[in-house]
């Protein structure tokens, strides 16, 4: 209603920390510093005048670079049932890609599983480098919506500094 576009806090205060769908701390690290503010909601560019993918990214496992390579700039998607272990690729993923950043977006998942995801998925040298946005499946339907925006907005204000960022949702 005060014309004012949702945004979300950016910068390298939010390596290593956890946050929710509102960019609230979910850690115990104090309040997030932020450099700056990127608008949640950004204008989708035509995708006919998108770059083709013609660079692979190494994930870190050998299995997806070796039957089903994955490239710079390309968008995938990671689904399965319940307890089949996608959350063990996924750090496997996020502790070995060859990115400069990585953004996490845990929505939907059980609060044990990110608990889980955070404490025996992400080591030491792997969290200097990851943002992880978390929203559990018992919050609101709007606040996992937000969770997956400001995840995009972090991950594209990172990109729009040059640095290398893999989005992981």
């Amino acid at each position: 209603p005060l014309g004012n576009e949702p945004r979300a806090q950016v910068g390298a205060g939010l390596f290593g920390r956890i946050i929710d769908g509102s960019g609230r701390p979910l850690d115990s690290g104090g309040p997030v510093v932020a450099e700056g503010f990127w608008p949640l909601e950004t204008a989708v560019g035509n995708p006919l005048r998108r770059a083709s993918v013609t660079r692979p990214i190494d994930v870190g496992v050998r299995a997806i670079n070796g039957l089903l390579t994955l490239g710079v700039g390309q968008r995938v998607g990671i689904m399965a049932g319940s307890g089949v272990g996608k959350s063990v690729l996924l750090g496997m993923m996020v502790r070995n890609v060859s990115a400069d950043v990585v953004v996490v977006a845990l929505i939907g998942e059980r609060g044990r599983e990110i608990s889980d995801f955070v404490g025996n998925q992400i080591d030491g040298a792997t969290r200097a480098r990851t943002i992880i946005v978390a929203v559990a499946a018992d919050e609101a339907p709007l606040l996992r919506v937000r969770g997956v925006m400001r995840a995009t907005a972090i991950a594209e204000y990172f990109r729009a500094a040059g640095r290398s960022v893999v989005l992981i949702v």
